[in-house]
């Protein structure tokens, strides 16, 4: 233990500067990162299944539009807490933004996995799915808030 001006505490938490809690180091970060660019592979082809599924059914678009949209919305859940356990817990802020592109690289991957199924590409490029994943990318970024 060391002393400082507020009391003891432990050599780590005692050098000046932000507290480890705060802060990423380079390898956390990076290790971060691309643990999270491959769950984003994984639930972006998860997420093109699910929006083909919608689109075999006859639902009609509209019904099958809300619907995809609302399940990129509800993904930021998942995909925040997905992000904050891969950046080991830490409270960087960093980590928001990671989780931001995140959930825009779920939406790209699956835009295409879609595409190849077959899905028209209006599914995704109108502003309904805009505002889905508007809200997903929201969700996600204040489940890594500091």
């Amino acid at each position: 233990m060391v002393q400082s001006p507020v009391g003891a505490r432990c050599p780590d938490c005692a050098t000046i500067g932000q507290a480890p809690i705060f802060r990423a180091t380079t390898t956390e970060f990076s290790t971060a990162v691309l643990l999270s660019m491959a769950g984003a592979v994984g639930f972006g082809i998860a997420y093109g299944l699910v929006v083909w599924i919608l689109w075999v059914l006859p639902l009609g678009f509209m019904i099958g539009n809300v619907a995809a949209s609302f399940i990129i919305a509800l993904g930021g859940g998942p995909v925040g807490e997905y992000v904050r356990r891969v950046g080991k817990y830490k409270l960087d802020a960093r980590l928001r933004i990671v989780a931001a592109f995140t959930m825009f690289a779920i939406w790209i991957i699956g835009f295409f996995v879609a595409s190849i199924f077959g899905v028209w590409n209006g599914v995704f490029l109108n502003i309904v799915a805009y505002i889905g994943l508007g809200v997903g990318i929201y969700v996600a970024m204040n489940r890594v808030r500091p």
